[in-house]
C-alpha cells in the first residue's frame, strides 16, 4: 500500500508533541510541503500557514476552481478575487469576511504556478489601516481533509476559460 504525501504529512502532525508551536516540512515528488503551527492539542490547532512550493525548477499548476469546488469546510465559503490566467496567478479569500467592531479577517489561499500554493489567515484592522496574519483556529479533522484536498489540486491543470480571466 502506497503513502500518499497528505498521509504522511498527517503522521507526523499526529506525531507533533501537544500544546506545542512549530513547522512540519515534507519534500517528495518536487513538493515542499509546509504546515506551520501556533498550537496543537489533541482536538486542534492553530494553523499560522500552509504553503505547497515546488522543491524543484518544474512549476506545476493549481486549478483554482477545483479548489472552491472542494474545500468548502473552513466556516467561511471562498471566493475567486483575483485571476491573472496568463501569469497563472489567483487568489481565492473568504467572502464574505468575519467582521468585526474594529475591522475583518479573512482566509486567504494565493496560487501562484511559478511559486506554489499559500493559505494564511489575515486580520484588517481599520483603525491601523493595515493587515497582518493571524493563526487560523482549525479542527485537526479539518486540518487533515484541508492538506488531503491541497495537495491532491496541486498538479490540477489552469481551467479558466476567458470568461473568468478577470473577477468583480
Amino acid at each position: 500500500m502506497t503513502v500518499t504525501r497528505a498521509e504522511q504529512l498527517i503522521q507526523q502532525l499526529k506525531e507533533h508533541p501537544p500544546d506545542r508551536s512549530g513547522e512540519i516540512r515534507l519534500t517528495e515528488g518536487g513538493l515542499e510541503i509546509r504546515v506551520q503551527l501556533a498550537d496543537w492539542d489533541r482536538l486542534g490547532c492553530l494553523l499560522e500557514g500552509l504553503e505547497i512550493q515546488h522543491a524543484q525548477a518544474v512549476p506545476r499548476a493549481c486549478d483554482p476552481i477545483r479548489i472552491l469546488d472542494k474545500v468548502t469546510y473552513l466556516g467561511e465559503t471562498l471566493k475567486l478575487i483575483e485571476v491573472d490566467a496568463d501569469a497563472g496567478r489567483a487568489i481565492l479569500r473568504s467572502s464574505p469576511p468575519c467582521v468585526f467592531e474594529d475591522g475583518v479577517s479573512f482566509f486567504e489561499l494565493v496560487l501562484d504556478r511559478a511559486r506554489g500554493l499559500s493559505l494564511t489567515r489575515q486580520t484588517f484592522d481599520r483603525q491601523e489601516g493595515e493587515r497582518r496574519r493571524v493563526p487560523a483556529p482549525l479542527t485537526r479533522h479539518v486540518l487533515e481533509r484541508l492538506l488531503v484536498d491541497l495537495v491532491d489540486c496541486v498538479s490540477a491543470k489552469w481551467s479558466l476559460g476567458p470568461e473568468e480571466r478577470s473577477c468583480a
